[in-house]
């Protein structure tokens, strides 16, 4: 295929020309980089990007929200409800890692109270307390656990006899208003602290354990008390739980250090606008958490302070207190805090403000200045970018359909493959992806890491839109190449992994075909067990992989044989006479090819030999008939001549005698050209009929009575037997007569003198059960039968093998031949000297 004069398809339609294909296909481009852009203009100007604590967010504005005063907008409601929620999450944070507002790495933690902060403390627990510090860097450098096996005498070694509880006393005090957490110094106040043996017995001294394989956490540091983790369980569940314990806690305050850095610096007083002040009264003492550089201010100084910042709420859930000037609701700051539940109690008071005065660049004033900059033609921008994408669809459609069709030299359309169109598929579509989704990978890395500032640029939009503009020029280019490649329908034909497949499955065939009877049959056998055996062991998927190769090998087996029975209909007809039947050979391999082959190769010898012996009979139909014509042009003249010459007075008897002679001769030659033209005529079928209705009856009695002068000459006495006067056929009314004439005067010539013609016409019943007409015809042969049956329907065979009598040998012949032609059957039954023929036609 010529690939660069591209692959022509006759087609009718109209096309565009290039030079407006390239102009739409440059529109197409414009467009979706004219849709992008201003896509991209109306989300950087009615959406915020805002920098919070755990990453950029972006906010999108209403289109009524415009009109209201910033401080009164939803969107800065909406960043001073994620400010409350940052808070309340700090504070939460810093009450596990300060001690009066400062960072205090050996404060003790208590692990047990840790790990069930948000569920609430059992009455009785097993626990450890570790420096904070401690725990945090165990949960830096990882919790290591090791598998040893131990005896018992090393297990009652390893484990202390006794296991240390914690129980919560209700009798000594009212707990309502206190909080059970790890850094709740007064829970020592609640509770009290014994030992219980780990059998049951303390002191026991006979107490030995069983053989176990342990799971031991490697003490990376110590408790408070300078123990170890297994100094305070007796048993391998307390030890395990305890070990829980730790893990959890050391992991959980890792994170929460980490985020305790975070947030401190982001709510600094220098690098937020955002002000809190919350007291939390535990007990009779009270903590104090605020990014203010002043504290211990009575609450009514607070209230004013943060009054002066212009936007502010204050949060009383003890009193039932809560007074704002900003949206956020109640039952939001309800919400939020108690998501924190141990860490804040009832009696806790929330003062969050926002100083309007804006001294700090934080996300208020990335609000304010996206506020500020929202773009006043929001909708007439989103029916610009809707039109462009319409547009561009169409354009896409339409590109669709005319894409690859151009004008021949001759003005027919045509399919042009491109340069391109010549890569795989694969290729093509791997390239195309990892080119595009570099981009888009590259775009999403650039977009995590870039200052949200640059989104709101100019340069940023350019930029968007020539990657835009790239991204659908390797698009484009690859959708309109696979759009080419299937109307030249080489979309699959082209790929790599067709060409996989037809190069194995030619390989596979190729050792099928030219393979013994064991690489066809064992070696395939032996392959198809192993590989279900193998895909089997695999377990369920391996079964369900294994069902379909079942059915494909199934399906292979089902082709095979429904070739084989192609194979076994050719045959069929050819035997019926359809020598011209073909069996396709595409798609056949081994056993089938060559069985395929051989019977195309048979039918053909015999359509070859038939057609020869076709050709061998038309040419002696035609030389008969050539001849024939050539010898009637003198016969005629001669027997007319003849005749003139009888007419004469003769008075000499032996010139009389002579005349006889010719006059005899001739008219047998004429009647044996004529009965040579007939013969022809009729074995090359150049016959006509006219179908009418006779009967039979009728027609055999008025031949009788024509041949009855002929018949009383040798004496012979034709008797008739009819079930009646009428019995109809379907034939032609002259050939019919003509088989009759040729059966009578083939008795005349050749039955016993003095003898009777027996003639019966009957009715039978068919094997297919339709009614026929049967005339029988019998007589004495004068001279013995020793010939076949069959022969004597033969040309040119006559029952007289001495020819002592005049006959052509043409009679039976071309009797038999025209009963068959009027759909009758023809049969000669030899008994002895009996000559018996059978003429059987359909009965109307």
């Amino acid at each position: 295929m010529d690939y660069e004069k591209g692959m022509v398809v006759r087609m009718k339609k109209r096309i565009p020309g290039k030079k407006l294909k390239g102009f739409l296909h440059i529109l197409q481009h414009i467009l979706i980089v004219l849709a992008a852009v201003v896509i991209l203009i109306v989300m950087t100007g009615s959406s915020v990007m805002i920098k919070g604590v755990d990453g950029n967010y972006s906010y999108s504005m209403d289109a009524d929200e415009k009109g209201n005063v910033y401080e009164e907008s939803f969107l800065f409601n909406h960043i001073f409800g994620r400010g409350i929620a940052d808070v309340a999450r700090m504070v939460a944070v810093r009450s596990q890692m300060e001690t009066e507002g400062k960072f205090d790495g050996k404060k003790p933690i208590d692990v047990a109270t840790f790990f069930y902060r948000f569920e609430g403390v059992p009455s009785q627990y097993i626990t450890a307390k570790y420096h904070l510090e401690d725990l945090i860097k165990w949960g830096q450098y990882g919790v290591e656990k090791s598998e040893e096996w131990l005896t018992g005498q090393e297990a009652d070694q390893f484990l202390n006899r006794m296991t240390t509880y914690t129980h919560i006393n209700d009798n000594r005090g009212d707990l309502q208003g206190h909080i059970i957490t790890p850094f709740n110094s007064n829970i020592e106040e609640n509770t009290e602290v014994y030992s219980v043996s780990a059998n049951g017995l303390e002191d026991s001294e006979s107490f030995y354990r069983d053989d176990v394989m342990a799971t031991i956490l490697m003490n990376r540091y110590k408790t408070t008390e300078g123990k170890n983790i297994e100094e305070y369980t007796g048993t391998w569940n307390d030890y395990y739980e305890l070990c829980e314990y730790v893990e959890a806690t050391a992991i959980g305050l890792k994170d929460n250090y980490e985020e305790y850095l975070k947030y401190k610096e982001f709510y600094d007083l220098k690098n937020s606008n955002l002000r809190y002040y919350i007291i939390k009264t535990i007990g009779e003492r009270q903590e104090i958490y605020t990014n203010l550089e002043v504290s211990g201010l009575s609450e009514k100084a607070v209230t004013e302070e943060f009054k002066r910042y212009g936007k502010y709420l204050y949060f009383n859930p003890a009193d039932m207190k809560y007074t704002t000037d900003t949206l956020v609701k109640e039952e939001t700051v309800r919400h939020i805090f108690n998501s924190y539940e141990y860490a804040y109690p009832e009696t806790i008071k929330v003062w969050v403000g926002v100083d309007v005065s804006y001294p700090a660049s934080d996300v208020y004033t990335q609000g304010m200045s996206g506020y500020a900059s929202y773009i006043p033609y929001y909708w007439q921008l989103i029916g610009l970018a809707a039109a462009a994408l319409l547009l561009y669809l169409l354009l896409f459609l339409y590109l669709t359909v005319v894409e690859g069709r151009e004008r021949d030299e001759e003005g027919n359309l045509t399919i042009r493959l491109q340069k391109i169109d010549l890569l795989p598929t694969e290729l093509s579509v791997i390239g195309t992806t990892v080119l595009i989704g570099g981009i888009i990978i590259a775009l999403t890395y650039v977009y995590d890491s870039m200052s949200f500032e640059y989104y709101y640029t100019t340069w940023f939009k350019v930029a968007a839109g020539a990657i835009v503009l790239i991204c659908e020029l390797l698009f484009a280019e690859f959708y309109y190449s696979m759009v080419r490649r299937l109307k030249a329908d080489n979309l699959w034909k082209e790929s790599l992994t067709c060409k996989g497949i037809r190069t194995g499955r030619k390989a596979v065939w190729n050792v099928y075909d030219n393979g013994t009877v064991i690489m066809k049959t064992w070696v395939p056998y032996i392959v198809f067990l192993l590989l279900n055996l193998g895909l089997v062991l695999l377990g369920l998927k391996g079964i369900i992989i294994a069902c379909m190769i079942d059915i494909a090998f199934g399906t292979l087996i089902y082709l095979n044989a429904k070739n084989r029975q192609h194979i076994v209909m050719a045959i069929e007809k050819i035997r019926e006479g359809d020598l011209s039947f073909k069996v396709k050979e595409e798609g056949l391999h081994g056993d089938n090819l060559v069985l395929a082959q051989a019977v195309n190769n048979i039918g053909e010898g015999i359509r070859t030999a038939v057609e020869t012996s076709m050709k061998d009979e038309r040419l002696k139909a035609d030389l008969i008939t050539n001849v024939s014509h050539d010898i009637k042009t003198p016969l005629t003249s001669i027997i007319n001549y003849v005749d003139l010459i009888r007419r004469e007075n003769i008075e000499n008897e032996k010139v009389k005698g002579y005349v006889e002679v010719l006059d005899a001769k001739s008219q047998r030659l004429k009647q044996l050209t004529d009965d040579l033209v007939e013969a022809s005529k009729i074995s090359s079928g150049n016959i006509s009929l006219e179908w009418e209705k006779i009967n039979l009856i009728e027609l055999v009695n008025q031949t009788i009575g024509e041949f009855s002068d002929k018949f009383k000459q040798k004496g012979l006495t034709p008797i008739l037997n009819t079930p009646g006067n009428t019995m109809y056929i379907e034939a032609d009314s002259r050939r019919i007569w003509r088989v009759v004439e040729n059966l009578l005067n083939n008795i005349f010539k050749y039955a016993l003198e003095g003898t009777r013609i027996y003639m019966d016409i009957t009715e039978k019943v068919g094997e297919d059960g339709k009614k026929y007409v049967e005339f029988a015809i019998k007589n004495i042969s004068a001279q013995p039968l020793n010939v076949n049956a069959d022969e004597l329907t033969e040309r040119f065979i006559r029952g007289d093998v001495a020819r002592s009598t005049e006959g052509s040998g043409l009679g039976l012949s071309i009797a038999k031949n025209l009963t068959q032609a009027q759909n009758g059957r023809f049969e000669i039954q030899l008994d002895g000297d009996l000559f018996k023929v059978i003429l059987t036609f359909p009965l109307l």
